[in-house]
C-alpha cells in the first residue's frame, strides 16, 4: 500500500505547522463531491442576482454521525471506490433530495482540498433549481432550505460544510 508523506508534499506552509501524521492512509483521505444548489434568484431591476439563495439540508436524529444531527449541510457524500465525481454529485441529488423537479444537472465548480485531522479533496459542483415543488430532502435529513449566502445561519451549519462554503463562494486571492 502506497502512502503520501508530508515530507515529500509541496507544502506551501512550514511542516511544523501540518499535523504530527506524517503519512495519509486511504482512511484518512476522503474524496467527496458537494453540490451547492442554488435557486435562481432576480433582483428588483430584473437582472439575475450575483449571489443565489443556496440550499442547506438539516441531518435529523436518524443520521448516522451523531456529531452532524441538527446541523445544517450541504448536500454531499464521499465518492464509492471507482465512482466519477459527477456521476456522485448525481447520486447526492437523488438520495438526498430525490432529484425533484427544476433542479438542473450538476455543474463543476471547484476542486479544494483541505489538510486537517484528515485530508480532505473535495470536487464542488452547482445545481441550478428553477422552481416547481419545494424541495423535500429525504432521511436521515428533516428539512431544506434556501438561504441567503450573505445571512447564513453560520452557527448551525457544520463547520466542515461552512469551509467549503466559504472556500467555494468566497475564494480567497491567493487561491
Amino acid at each position: 500500500m502506497r502512502t503520501l508523506s508530508s515530507d515529500q508534499s509541496e507544502q506551501r506552509f512550514p511542516r511544523w505547522t501540518l499535523p504530527p501524521r506524517k503519512e495519509i492512509s486511504p482512511d484518512n483521505l476522503h474524496i467527496s463531491s458537494f453540490v451547492i444548489v442554488k435557486k435562481r434568484a432576480t433582483a428588483p431591476s430584473g437582472e439575475e442576482n450575483e449571489r443565489q439563495p443556496i440550499l442547506l439540508i438539516r441531518a435529523g436524529d436518524k443520521h448516522p454521525l451523531s456529531f452532524r444531527r441538527g446541523k445544517l449541510l450541504v448536500p454531499a457524500a464521499f465518492l464509492s471506490y471507482g465512482e466519477q465525481p459527477r456521476a456522485a454529485a448525481r447520486r447526492v441529488l437523488k438520495e438526498q433530495l430525490g432529484s425533484p423537479d427544476g433542479l438542473g444537472n450538476p455543474e463543476f465548480l471547484k476542486l479544494a482540498s483541505y489538510l486537517g485531522a484528515h485530508w480532505d479533496l473535495v470536487i464542488a459542483f452547482q445545481a441550478w433549481f428553477d422552481g416547481g415543488d419545494p424541495i423535500q430532502p429525504r432521511e436521515p435529513f428533516v428539512q431544506g432550505g434556501f438561504y441567503d449566502v450573505n445571512a447564513l445561519p453560520r452557527a448551525e451549519i457544520a463547520q466542515d460544510h461552512l469551509e467549503v462554503i466559504d472556500s467555494v463562494l468566497n475564494p480567497s486571492e491567493d487561491e
